[in-house]
């Protein structure tokens, strides 16, 4: 979304589509990759997509003009982070690529992860990143060297978020874990093992898990507050056998069965609809699979 009532979509019919939230209405077809697009990142009045086709690409939203092109990739790209300054790819040739927005170089190759790199977001200088090897890597976007590696999860790295403080990954082993920023060392997991792990967003003082649970899609949501003494100050605690900082305590969760319904925009639209990347969870969890092939989509055209 570029603004309160703009959204965007990416779509196996290899375009983009600007949306009018207040009337549903489509406003703008992007055409010019040549195959699945997978993932967007927004910032301001400029899109960057990432498609199967190896390329990434940058648009004006608002004339809808494609003003770069971004090639160097082997393989799919599976994840686009952009923060105005900076472009991030990460994709099944299991490299991460930093690009210049204003003229389209690429900047630095980031090398480490063993598998598909699915999972991307950068904060200030820091960049962090999650593939389906499992691991979670930590950068330095002043140096493009690293920081840390963690061993985050058993198989693919399926949603992270990180702040100046934590790092929040789940996977889909189904645990959802909580790292320290500064050292990469593990806090401690989050809830109890799922069967899968479909997204984790936090803010400072909640979290809010989507996962698989006996059957059932469900929500979690985790408060972050410390729950103050009769003292009304806040100590650190010890949760199986780990101090847990005042900021890291968890006081209580909440669980919603989601059973959400959703507002569609315009049924001449179906087609591209049917096509946008990630609108079956299960889906886009099978697409993360331990050889870091594509469950789903090969990158061919059907």
């Amino acid at each position: 979304m570029s603004d309160a009532r703009t959204a965007i979509s990416g779509s196996r019919d290899t375009t983009l589509r600007i949306w009018d939230l207040v009337t549903g209405k489509c406003t703008a077809v992007l055409m010019g990759h040549q195959a699945s697009v997978r993932c967007l990142g927004i910032h301001g009045d400029l899109v960057v997509s990432g498609s199967y086709d190896t390329t990434a690409k940058i648009w004006s939203i608002s004339t809808g003009q494609c003003l770069r092109t971004l090639q160097g990739h082997f393989s799919q790209i599976y994840a686009v982070a952009f923060d105005g300054r900076r472009i991030a790819t990460g994709s099944l040739d299991t490299s991460v690529r930093i690009w210049n927005p204003q003229d389209g170089t690429c900047l630095a190759i980031l090398q480490g992860h063993t598998s598909l790199v699915g999972q991307l977001q950068m904060r200030n200088s820091t960049l962090v990143t999650g593939g389906s090897d499992g691991s979670v890597r930590v950068w330095s976007l002043n140096t493009y060297n690293p920081i840390h590696r963690l061993a985050a999860h058993d198989n693919s790295v399926t949603s992270l978020q990180f702040d100046d403080l934590r790092i929040v990954s789940g996977g889909s082993d189904g645990r959802v874990k909580i790292w320290d920023l500064s050292t990469g060392n593990l806090i401690r997991e989050l809830s109890q093992p799922a069967e899968a792990v479909w997204r984790v967003a936090f803010e400072s003082k909640c979290c809010v898990v989507m996962a698989s649970r006996n059957g059932r899609t469900i929500m979690e949501v985790w408060d972050f507050t410390p729950p103050a003494d009769d003292d009304n100050e806040i100590e650190s605690r010890v949760t199986d056998g780990v101090v847990i900082p005042p900021y890291q305590v968890l006081t209580g969760v909440t669980n919603v069965a989601a059973d959400h319904g959703r507002k569609r925009l315009e049924m001449e639209q179906m087609d591209h609809m049917e096509g946008i990347e990630g609108n079956d969870n299960e889906e886009m969890m099978d697409a993360y699979v331990e050889d870091g092939e594509d469950a789903f989509d090969d990158g061919t055209e059907d």
